[in-house]
Parts: structure tokens; C-alpha cells; sequence
């Protein structure tokens, strides 16, 4: 039986974030209908540290020992998962309607608002 692959080396201290590839279709949006096979994009997105080391460590072991997943990298990780939350959010709060396709996002996090 096949051994689980070596622990790389440990980040270094307060590493949390990487750069993933997500699909989107046409230009820069955010949101829309389901894209046939899109093309992938690079974006930076910051995760919680736990989160990431158990998401790597899960594409990491499923590439090399369980096939059958469908897992060969961390974004076939992480565009099921995001597609599944927006699913969620256009239901619970647009109606199942996609959101408004964006172009261009703000930088930063918008305010709270009272």
C-alpha cells in the first residue's frame, strides 16, 4: 500500500494566503450564469491559515493516492466549493437569479453598515 506523501516543510510563520486559479467567464466577473468551460484567471485570495494547511494537505494526499476524487490541485478544491456558496447566497438572496455581473471589484472590504 501506497505511503501518504512527506509533510513539506512548514510555511513560513503568518504565510496565509495564496494565489488560486478560479474560472469566470468572458471578462472580469464576479458573479453570473454557469460559464461553459471557462478559462482560469489568477486572483489573491486570503484564507484562514487551519483552512489552507487542511485544504493543501487534502489536494496534496488526493492527487497522489485517491484519483477517483477528481482532486489534481487546490482550485479543484476550491471552484466547486465558491460555486457552491454563490449558489447559495443567489438563493437565499436574490431570488436563485445570479447576482449583477462586476467587472471590476473595490479594493478592500466594503463598511459595515448599522
Amino acid at each position: 500500500m501506497a505511503q501518504p506523501p512527506e509533510a513539506a516543510p512548514e510555511p513560513a510563520s503568518g504565510v496565509n494566503e495564496i494565489t488560486v486559479s478560479v474560472t469566470v467567464s468572458g471578462s472580469d466577473q464576479v458573479t453570473g450564469t454557469e460559464p461553459p468551460a471557462g478559462r482560469r484567471v489568477q486572483r489573491t485570495v486570503n484564507f484562514d491559515q487551519d483552512v489552507l494547511e487542511r485544504a493543501r494537505a487534502a489536494a496534496t494526499y488526493l492527487a497522489a493516492y485517491e484519483p477517483v476524487a477528481g482532486v489534481r490541485s487546490l482550485a479543484d478544491i476550491v471552484n466547486p466549493a465558491v460555486a457552491a456558496y454563490v449558489a447559495e447566497l443567489e438563493r437565499r438572496f436574490n431570488g436563485g437569479e445570479a447576482f449583477r455581473p462586476v467587472h471590476r471589484m473595490p479594493p478592500g472590504r466594503p463598511a459595515r453598515r448599522g
